[in-house]
């Protein structure tokens, strides 16, 4: 695939976005904030203590209430030892209750645990049963069980292993007293932002593994595993779709970002080898396409955006913000493809944008397309001064989709790409875009597409944004641009022409008067603009009439 053409600052691809870009895309989503090694042990030493420390202190008071202290005897020794014909008989009962305890640990948890991997999905079990913790405690459990049996087994008359017993009884309290923090830990890790943080982090020891891994063998194998986080994360938000739960699907959409970022971060040091997967990662595509992303080092990402484009197609009819939040990480992964001057996974991220409006069309879902355009619009400004070839292409693909909409009487959609086209081609010209004239003639063409008579409010909506568009390079003196408008115009009468203008100037709020995912009204000026207008208007328009055309009076009856 040939590279494509760029204009590229001296110093840094950074340099092509804007502060506000940058800090944007710089900022990670962090689901669970890690804790430090004090707040970990925390968490399970002060509720231990707490519990062991009080339960000592009630036992010692009860036991203080009914000692005899007038006996020549000591209080701690009496409350604390015991002797071997009693203790034969409690070590048994230990025995039992450690066992019993055991056996409801893992019932609470396995039942638990399958009520959430059905939610979540069945790779939670994996990690559960990796977790460092719950291995240690379910040790710890077995151990202190094993460890009672031995010393019921070793006590005989004549022997009494005190040391052994005491450290029973240590062992069988702390066991105990570890149950609620070990529950609250359970819970808290069931919890869909730990349980998808685990799954990136998951997917980051994989990704670490991969770099260093030997044979073809161990690299298949963690290919697979990469895969599968992938996955597993999605199977989260289809199923949070299907269950309308609006805060674990827009954390598994952030998730999949966000573990597509953490491969890019490492994408540079792994092996050939790894960017080329075995076919059945990939069921259902041809083998020319599953080719071309093997080829082009894409297969990670390619697979993290068709399962985007499988939650898009649930969300669009019942979780519209799922659609925004698809929008939106989709430009994030566009803008970090810029900042690495990845060209393939840049043209991927274009190819699904335009899957995304594609599926909306299908669906005649307006306010999906509504929103997927602005988040478009603002990677195609930040793509401007990286690769002409390709902005021109998404220019292209915003009148197309408008004229593709307008034809299956979505109006609205025409409307909103010419709006989306005006507010580019300002973007364009502030950061000197030099194929600016040949965007400015795809933008005048989109009235030639419309029937002003069939689809009135579409084609006064493209000359309004037109309108709009002359008035800010009339006001940044791009006479030679604001001619090119002028010339367009012409078709138009000068009554039409000054309803839309006296249209522009009676909007006053910029606030639109619905709620909406821009919550701003698209023809609103703002009133230093307005100025502009009046003035290009006087000297571009009322002071040449007879450029436009003539007002047609109505026949006599």
């Amino acid at each position: 695939m040939a590279k494509l053409k760029k204009i590229r600052y001296q110093k840094s691809s950074f340099d092509i976005l804007t502060p506000t870009e940058l800090s944007k895309f710089a900022e990670r989503k962090i689901l669970v904030k890690e804790e430090g090694i004090t707040q970990k042990l925390g968490g399970w030493i002060v509720p231990i203590a707490i519990l062991l420390t009080g339960t000592m202190v009630f036992f010692l008071g009860q036991m203080a209430f009914d000692f005899d202290w007038g006996r020549a005897i000591n209080f701690i020794p009496t409350a604390l030892e015991t002797n071997a014909d009693s203790m034969s008989n409690a070590t048994s009962y230990s025995v039992e209750l450690l066992a019993a305890i055991l056996g409801i640990v893992i019932t609470v948890v396995a039942i638990v645990l399958q009520l959430a991997a059905q939610r979540y999905g069945t790779r939670l079990i994996d990690l559960f049963l990796a977790d460092f913790i719950n291995r240690i405690f379910f040790f710890f459990m077995v151990g202190t069980l094993m460890y009672a049996v031995l010393i019921v087994y070793s006590l005989k008359e004549g022997f009494y292993p005190y040391l052994a017993l005491q450290v029973l009884l240590a062992l069988t309290l702390i066991e105990i007293a570890a149950l609620a923090p070990y529950f609250l830990y359970v819970f808290k890790f069931l919890t869909p932002a730990n349980l998808l943080t685990a799954l990136q982090n998951a997917n980051k020891q994989t990704l670490q593994d991969a770099i260093y891994a030997k044979d073809t063998i161990a690299l298949a194998y963690l290919q697979k595993e990469a895969g599968l986080g992938i996955e597993q994360v999605t199977d989260s938000a289809l199923s949070a779709n299907s269950q309308m739960d609006r805060n674990l699907g827009l954390m598994a959409i952030s998730q999949i970002k966000e573990m597509v970022l953490d491969y890019i971060d490492v994408k540079k040091k792994l092996a050939e080898e790894w960017f080329f997967v075995p076919e059945e990662q990939f069921v259902g595509i041809s083998s020319e396409f599953y080719s071309e992303i093997c080829e082009k080092h894409i297969w990670f990402e390619a697979k993290a955006f068709m399962d985007m484009e499988l939650i898009y197609k649930t969300a669009i009819r019942t979780m519209p913000d799922a659609v925004s939040a698809i929008a939106l990480n989709t430009r994030i992964l566009g803008m970090e493809a810029i900042r690495n001057e990845d060209d393939d996974l840049l043209d991927l991220v274009v190819q699904f944008y335009n899957t995304f409006i594609r599926l909306s069309l299908n669906e005649k879902n307006v306010r999906a397309i509504f929103n997927i355009f602005y988040q478009y619009r603002l990677l195609a400004e930040a793509i401007f001064n990286y690769d002409t070839s390709l902005s021109s292409r998404i220019f292209f693909y915003f009148g197309y989709y408008g004229e593709t909409c307008l034809q299956q009487g979505m109006f609205f959609v025409m409307y909103t790409a010419a709006y989306d086209m005006e507010a580019m081609l300002v973007a364009a010209y502030d950061k000197k875009v030099e194929n600016i004239e040949e965007l400015l003639l795809i933008f005048l063409s989109l009235e030639d597409k419309v029937d002003r008579t069939k689809d009135a409010f579409a084609f006064a909506g493209i000359r309004k944004a037109q309108i709009i568009l002359a008035t800010n390079l009339y006001s940044k003196g791009a006479n030679h641009l604001v001619e090119m408008i002028i010339k367009d115009l012409r078709v138009e009468t000068l009554e039409q022409l000054l309803i839309w203008r006296d249209a522009l100037m009676a909007v006053v709020s910029k606030k639109f008067w619905e709620v909406t995912d821009r919550g701003v009204n698209m023809e609103y000026i703002d009133p230093e603009q307005k100025e502009y207008l009046v003035k290009f208007y006087d000297q571009h328009i009322l002071a040449k009439p007879e450029l436009f055309q003539p007002t047609i009076e109505p026949e006599a009856k």
